[in-house]
Order: structure tokens, then C-alpha cells, then sequence
């Protein structure tokens, strides 16, 4: 079941914090990325590129955990174990945008080995959540 987020951790989440997603690859071997991330009605929508692991992961195994840290102090968190309910590409392009403006102000500088179709949105359902100092 789908937890509902309290007042205190949507404000949390509606600020532009590290968020680190852990996925578990097909032989069990766990693997932790920093990734952007932005909160949209109850679902957390994360961004990434074709052929990178996490992607391969969570295709395979589509359960996560995604911790969001406060970087002015470590002890403000909020861990959210969840899964995909959604990969989609024709949004990708877009959404990496709305990422880079939210953590850089301007729209996202693809780097050479990357382009605008490689681009695909995670929707990510959180199912439990855990953290301390949550405001």
C-alpha cells in the first residue's frame, strides 16, 4: 500500500536536498547513486539516461530505497523504500529539464555521450517512510 506523506515531510521533499537512490542489481549486489528528484502529488519522479545501471536495476527489480539528506545538517532526512510504477521515456527529455532548473536554475547541459532520447523518468511510489528531524 501507498503511504500518504504528512505535512512535514512534503515540505521536506518540496525542497531541492541530495537524494540517494539504492537499487539491488539481478545478482544481489547493491548499488547507491546521488541522484535529483522531485515530488509530484504523492510519487517521487527521478531522472536518468539509458544504459545506466541503476536504470538496469530497477528494470530488472523494480524496488528501491531513496534517502533524501538535508546537506545544512545530516540528522534531517527522510529514507523512503518504494518502488517504480512507472518508466517514461517520453517525458525523459523533459523532466531533466525541470530537474536542472530546480538544483541549477537552467536547463539541463547534456554532456557528450548523452542526448535528449536517452532521457527516462522514474515514478517512483514510496511505500514506507522512515527519518529523524523531520520538520
Amino acid at each position: 500500500m501507498p503511504v500518504q506523506l504528512d505535512e512535514a515531510t512534503r515540505s521536506f521533499l518540496n525542497e531541492p536536498h541530495v537524494a540517494v537512490l539504492a537499487t539491488v542489481s539481478p545478482t544481489g549486489r547493491p548499488q547507491a547513486t546521488p541522484v535529483w528528484y522531485l515530488l509530484e502529488g504523492d510519487e517521487i519522479v527521478v531522472n536518468t539516461s539509458k544504459g545506466r545501471v541503476k536504470l538496469h536495476n530497477l528494470e530488472k527489480n523494480p524496488r528501491l530505497a531513496l534517502t533524501i539528506v538535508d546537506a545544512k545538517n545530516m540528522y534531517h532526512y527522510v529514507q523512503i523504500q518504494g518502488r517504480v510504477v512507472r518508466f517514461d521515456q517520453a517525458r525523459g527529455a523533459r523532466d531533466i529539464d525541470r530537474l536542472s532548473m530546480r538544483y541549477h536554475g537552467k536547463p539541463y547541459a547534456y554532456p557528450g555521450h548523452d542526448r535528449p532520447e536517452n532521457r527516462v523518468t522514474l515514478v517512483i511510489r514510496p511505500l514506507t517512510l522512515s527519518g529523524m528531524g523531520r520538520r
